[in-house]
């Protein structure tokens, strides 16, 4: 089976283009479990303010 260069270098932007969204995706998700984590310790009282 032969490569073209032209696919190879297009198949490379693809995964580097997923990888940089899948990035993104963890990215929110942490951030979504760190504000979920911190209104769960609040409903909890585990840090009582003030």
């Amino acid at each position: 089976m032969k490569i073209i260069p032209e696919q190879s270098t297009s198949l490379i932007n693809q995964e580097s283009n997923f990888r940089l969204s899948l990035d993104k995706g963890a990215f929110c998700f942490f951030i979504l479990g760190m504000f979920l984590a911190a209104m769960i310790f609040h409903y909890l009282g585990l840090f009582p303010t003030s």
